[in-house]
């Protein structure tokens, strides 16, 4: 009860007035939901997680971010999505994109020139492909490292400066040196087991898998073809070499195919030597036809492919051998025959065949059941347990490495190295990676790289061994076959095409 005046000033008494309050909360904290929530609040540990998956970026990126769609929109739409890659034939990648065979100055610099601008525009078209997937496939914790490094190089390749004397291309080759050397080793594994993962739920079809898989693999041998040969006249000319006198250039090499023959013969006997015990008896190796052929290919692709083919086989015999308890296991016979345009390899064995017909046998997605163990087998990867290119991208040497690192350093270049020879993880694929790191010393020196996936212990069976054989094989204008009669054998025929008589194709436009 309380007394007010009216507009005329007069007294009104009895009068009841009822004032209503109202405390508006900070518009810009999150609202607190939950009080009606009849659920127990989920457990704090896991939270950090949940609402990773529940974004639409991740928040450790650097690129896909809240800027990230304009930007994507009016850098590589609209700018580099709009330049079409340049086909280029082995001819053109031996003499340096002209057509003389001379090394000069102006040569090499124009050289790094296309390398810097033909990456940008070739990563700017696999990022677009990765962005037309279905979200909840390029979202996937393995295909998001690989859009994050793809973005990642495409960003370095477009700001770098321009070139324009040899000192530039120098710094140049250093800096190309860098980017195959780090993070971007990593995108074969998380290709695959993002692939893998995506079969197991359903999110893709096994077809459009493998599709995608063998485009990237061979994009990324045609990128690393230029960038690599790149670095091998970059280094002839600083070591006085004026002339060019290879027809494929430096990084393809006159192959001896006994001497391959016999190398992955080795591989896959040690294979079986450790998955059973050292004195098993061996299968016999019988090699029939051209035993002179002598080619020139890349040298650890063709090592890689014969490893793979014999390894499978060596496995199937002495399987084969121990289950009909026979005397000793049967021989293995490659045939080799040479064409105009072609080398073949026939690898016949007598390991009693395929019993039934396997559709998964060159497939990157297999079944369901085979892919959760690939995925398995690939997670027990000595350093690529739970490795995300978020983990160490952006340290600088003085940060501590992750626990999942532990094979790895990362130095103040972005650049990730081994500190534990014994414990190598197995995360290189295509060429082999960069090892001189003196361009000035001539003859530009590899490591071996899918080596170490060819020779990785027998209980880490991928399931990824033949699709990624056909892949290479047909890059080289070849072709993987595989003919078995159930109970008696399987007849494998390797196909390269002669790279001799292909200088002129436009081979590497599989951008």
């Amino acid at each position: 009860m309380f007394t007010s005046l009216t507009p005329k000033g007069k007294l009104l008494r009895n009068s009841k007035r009822y004032i209503h309050s109202v405390k508006t909360s900070n518009i810009s904290s999150v609202p607190d939901f939950t009080k009606y929530s009849p659920t127990r609040p989920i457990n704090e540990e896991l939270t950090p997680y949940i609402y990773e998956t529940l974004q639409g970026y991740r928040s450790e990126s650097r690129y896909v971010n809240p800027q990230h769609y304009y930007h994507n929109d009016t850098v590589l739409i609209k700018d580099y999505l709009q330049k079409s890659p340049h086909a280029v034939s082995l001819t053109q990648l031996a003499q340096y994109y002209d057509d003389s065979t001379t090394l000069t100055k102006h040569k090499i610099i124009n050289s790094g020139r296309f390398v810097k601008e033909e990456l940008a525009i070739r990563m700017a078209h696999k990022i677009h492909k990765l962005q037309k997937l279905p979200f909840n496939v390029v979202n996937n914790f393995h295909l998001a490292q690989v859009y994050e490094s793809y973005y990642n190089i495409f960003e370095r390749f477009r700001k770098y400066p321009r070139i324009k004397t040899i000192d530039d291309n120098y710094k140049f080759c250093e800096f190309i040196k860098r980017i195959l050397q780090d993070f971007n080793s990593l995108n074969l594994p998380h290709l695959v087991m993002g692939a893998l993962e995506c079969n197991v739920l359903d999110l893709l079809p096994r077809e459009e898998i493998d599709s995608l898989l063998s485009s990237l693999l061979r994009a990324r041998i045609s990128r690393r073809l230029i960038v690599e040969e790149h670095l091998s006249i970059t280094a002839n000319y600083l070591s006085g070499k004026k002339e060019n006198t290879l027809v494929l250039g430096d990084i393809f090499q006159e192959c001896v195919a006994m001497d391959y023959l016999i190398r992955a013969s080795k591989i896959s006997e040690k294979f079986v030597q450790d998955m059973y015990f050292d004195s098993i008896p061996l299968p016999k190796l019988i090699v029939e036809g051209d035993t002179k052929l002598k080619f020139y290919f890349l040298p650890t692709h063709l090592e890689y492919i014969l490893g793979e083919i014999l390894r499978n086989i060596y496995e199937a015999t002495i399987k084969d051998y121990i289950r009909k308890g026979i005397d000793k296991p049967e021989p293995i016979v490659v045939t080799i025959v040479k064409t105009e345009d072609s080398f073949l390899f026939r690898f016949a064995d007598k390991a009693g065949g395929i019993l039934h017909h396997d559709e998964n046998i060159w497939s990157f997605g297999k079944s369901k059941e085979r892919s959760i163990e690939s995925l398995e087998n690939f997670h027990k990867l000595p350093g690529l347990q739970t490795v995300a290119i978020y983990d160490h991208l952006y340290q600088s040497s003085s940060s501590s490495s992750p626990s999942s690192l532990k094979a790895f350093k990362v130095d103040g270049n972005d650049q990730m190295t081994r500190t534990n020879a014994a414990n190598r993880p197995y995360l290189h694929t295509s060429l082999e990676a960069m090892g001189h790191p003196n361009l000035t010393k001539g003859a530009y020196k590899f490591e071996m790289p899918l080596i170490e996936m060819l020779e990785r212990a027998p209980r880490y069976k991928l399931g990824i061994g033949l699709a990624m054989c056909k892949t290479y094989a047909e890059y080289w204008n070849g072709d993987l076959t595989l003919n078995s009669i159930p109970g008696y054998g399987t007849d494998t025929t390797l196909k390269l095409g002669n790279l001799m008589a292909h200088t002129n194709k436009l081979q590497l436009d599989k951008v």
